[in-house]
């Protein structure tokens, strides 16, 4: 009985801190990249601008390399917010820039 409450608590506590650290997802243009320092600026299309920080954990996309980032480009990111930055858990790129 024991065992099957302390299953059943621990299920809940990680439904719960997955639903606190739930990433969020905005898309925009690129209006610079700076790989070295691991950031990009994008612009939504209200022309809000986010300053987006990524790591050696974020997932890019369809084989896209932070290299192959270029202003212009259409993305789509997810993040998550901490330390008052926008980190980037994963980036796809939407539409080439011409």
């Amino acid at each position: 009985m024991k065992q099957k409450l302390s299953l059943a608590l621990a299920a809940l506590l990680l439904i719960a801190a997955a639903a606190v650290a739930s990433d969020h997802e905005k898309h925009g243009k690129v209006v610079r990249v700076d790989p070295d320092a691991r950031v990009m600026t994008v612009q939504g299309k209200s022309g809000d601008q986010w300053e987006v920080y990524w790591t050696e954990t974020t997932k890019f996309r369809d084989n896209l390399t932070a290299a192959e980032l270029r202003a212009g480009d259409e993305v789509e990111f997810a993040f998550i917010e901490r330390d008052g930055r926008m980190w980037a858990t994963s980036i796809d790129r939407e539409k080439k820039a011409d």
